[in-house]
Parts: structure tokens; sequence; C-alpha cells
């Protein structure tokens, strides 16, 4: 018999990681014998792997390998072909890809036979995030369940201060804020309470979300489904111009307004950080550009660009050289516009010069942006994919300056046709 002797901790966790487990036999080890490793995906087996006993009779396996690329933050709302950070008529999304419950099951070859099923791992419940090998080998994850007011809960890189999570927003900004929706993870969510400050410091009104279909997600309590998966990772429309009724009742304040909390709750007391959305005013003279990314919790962060922004056109042809002349007729011809150098392929590229004055929150916020494999920017009113092209920048962490003039370039992820 072959058997799971250590693990990681069941439960959520971003598949970024060294997800290794050990296993070890309950019988004589031969030359013939091998491990085999069945990979479980929402309750479909994905991959049968073979492990050869190392000098010790015992074999590791890193589940991370297998599912690597099989998950990822999702850019689309739910079962839609609509952008995710997009207007949305209720206040929550599901996950398409970005959640996925694993398990193992362990059995053995003994050079004759396979027996497949000796013992099986619990559950896993895997985002598309990441942990640096400086936190260790299985860092928990436990500060995202929504189960205290001390919870940071949001799946940001941002980080809290006193148990509230800043953000810089203008009144036109899209975007969302994700979360683990699951009952099994302690969470308490019932709620989203929203409350409405003007820049006198009034409360100026409130607004309540409950996690519910009617709303767009499903109450944490549904029983977890290998084909109904998605309802225990929510993405919330909490920004200014992502939601009808919030854009209505900031533009209703008065004195106008300067910050916005959204508290996650259950019926009376908060269940985990605040995430506060602070009034950023810009210039009008020219359009800002929002720039998105997936980041290492899983969820999506932003940073606005106030600057002009500056877009360059390259093109790339390739050309072959044609024969000129008319040899068809009775007497020979020639035009003298005739092209004797001519493109086969020829494409464009756009690329943007994103600039704006930073806080130093933002920039150090910036650096993850810079190692996201999805990126995406607003311009011009349009989500578009892009790719980062500022191949390096400079982190200040311990400075006395408040702000900072950057520039970053990003290429659209599409090729131009021509």
């Amino acid at each position: 018999m072959a058997s799971i002797d250590a693990g990681p901790a069941e439960g959520w966790k971003p598949a970024g990681q060294k997800l290794l487990f050990t296993l070890i036999p309950d019988e004589t080890v031969d030359d013939a014998y091998r491990y085999i490793v069945r990979v479980e995906e929402n309750g479909t087996i994905i991959s049968k792997i073979y492990l050869t006993p190392n000098p010790t009779d015992n074999a590791f396996f890193d589940l991370s390998e297998v599912i690597a690329g099989r998950l990822e933050v999702d850019s689309l709302k739910y079962n839609t072909t609509s952008t995710i950070h997009s207007f949305h008529n209720k206040m929550f999304t599901r996950s398409n890809d970005n959640l996925k419950r694993y398990r193992l099951k362990i059995g053995y070859f003994d050079g004759s036979s396979e027996f497949l099923e000796e013992d099986t791992s619990g559950y896993y419940y895997l985002l598309d995030g990441y942990e640096q090998l400086s936190q260790g080998l299985f860092p928990s994850f436990s500060d995202y369940y929504g189960s205290a007011s001390t919870k940071k809960v949001w799946l940001t890189d941002r980080e809290p201060v006193n148990n509230v999570i800043e953000v810089s927003a203008g009144i036109e900004d899209d975007g969302v804020a994700a979360f683990i929706n699951s009952d099994d993870t302690g969470s308490a969510i019932v709620n989203l309470t929203i409350k409405i400050y003007d820049t006198l410091g009034s409360l100026e009104d409130t607004l309540t979300y409950t996690v519910n279909s009617t709303n767009g997600g499903l109450v944490p309590t549904t029983t977890w489904s290998d084909l109904n998966n998605d309802a225990s990772l929510l993405y919330a429309y909490v920004y200014p111009g992502s939601l009808s009724a919030i854009t209505t009742a900031l533009n209703n304040v008065v004195e106008g307004w300067d910050y916005y909390d959204v508290i996650p709750s259950t019926a009376s007391a908060p269940t985990g950080n605040t995430l506060r959305i602070r009034n950023n005013c810009r210039n009008t003279k020219n359009e800002p550009v929002q720039l998105a990314w997936a980041n290492t919790r899983g969820g999506w962060d932003y940073i606005r660009f106030n600057g002009k922004k500056q877009k360059t056109v390259t093109r790339e042809e390739k050309t072959y050289r044609k024969i000129v002349g008319d040899y068809s007729g009775s007497q020979f011809s020639l035009a003298p516009s005739a092209r004797e150098i001519k493109p086969y392929q020829l494409e464009a590229k756009e690329t943007y010069q994103l600039n704006s004055v930073l806080t130093i929150e933002e920039v150090t916020l910036l650096q993850y942006c810079m190692r996201s494999k999805n990126v995406m920017a607003r311009i011009d009113g349009t989500w578009i994919p892009v790719t980062i092209q500022t191949n390096s920048m400079q982190i200040e962490e311990e400075t006395v300056s408040k702000v900072f003039i950057t520039s970053f370039n990003v290429e659209l992820a599409q090729i131009i046709r021509c």
C-alpha cells in the first residue's frame, strides 16, 4: 500500500507555490515499484503520474507542477464575453477560470499490477495566485478568510493600515475587488455595506448588498459542486463607475464625496478589513488611463495615470521583388508608377507611454504589475489587453518624497493588421 505521509494543510491556497506531498510505502519496495499519483480536478482525473522511489523508499510530488497554467484570474464576467472591469448591472460576478478543486489519489505499481486508490488526499481549493519561497514551504492563507474584522479578506497586494485598505479612484473608474465566499473557511460574509462620506466627514448615504443570486453571487453556504464551483470566489463591483447605484449615490452628495467604505459583514458585525475608496480628482484636460493587473493573491489591482498619454505606432514588414512590366501584349509596356518592391507581410504595433504623479504607495504597488502575466488598460474608455514594455523600475521604499513623477510603457497585446 502507498499513502500520503505529509503535505500542505487542506483548504484555500494560491496555486503558484510548492504544493509538496511526501509519499511512503507500507510494503517492501523493489526495483519495479512505482508510486502512482492521479490528480483530480473538479471531479475529473486530469493526470496520472508514476514516481520512482528515492533511496529512502519515499517519493515527493509537487501538485503545482501539474496544474501550472490551468487557472487564470478572470478577465471576463461570468459566462459572458464582456470584460470583467467594465460597467456591470449587479454587485457581484462569479468566477469562470480562477478557482478549481483538486485532490490526489495515491496508488502503486508492484511490477505486474496497479493498485490505484490506496490513499486519497483532502480537497484543495486553488486560485491563480503566488507565494514566494521566502514565505516558507506552506504559508497560511487564512488572512483572506472572512471570519473577523481583522482579516484582510480582499484579494489584493495592497496592505491594510489599522484594518483599512485604501484605494484611490475617480468617479469614472471601473474595477472589481475579489474575495473568497465559502463557509468552509469560516467566512460569514453575508453583506457588503457601502458607507459614503462627504468632504466634511459626514455620512451621506448607506448602500447594502446581500451576497445572493439576485445580486450576482451565491450565499456562502452553497454546497460545492464540481459543475458549479464558481460561487466560492466573487468579484464585487465596488469602484465608482462600475455600478450605477454607486455612481448615482456619489453624484448626489451635495458637498462632494471624499471617500466611501466597503465593509464585508454579517447582518450586524464586520467580518473583514474595510476597503476604502478615496476620491481622486483629476485634471479634465486629458483622458486618464486606468491600468489593471492580475495580482499575486488571485484578484485584480488598479492604478490610474492622470497625465497625458503618448501613443507610438511602429510597423514591421517583409517585402519581395516583383517583375514589372506587361509581357502579354504585342509590345512591351512599363508604367512609370510600377511597384518593383512590394510588401507581402505588414503589421503594426501600438505602444503607449503612461504618465502620472503617483504616491509612494502606488509606486510600490506598481512592482506587482511588473510581475503580472495578465495586464489590461482602459484607454479612451475601452479595456484592452497590454504587455509591459518597461523592463525595470526603481522602487524607493524609504524616502522623504511623498509623490513621484512616473512614466510607464505598455504595448497593445494585439497585432494591428494592415
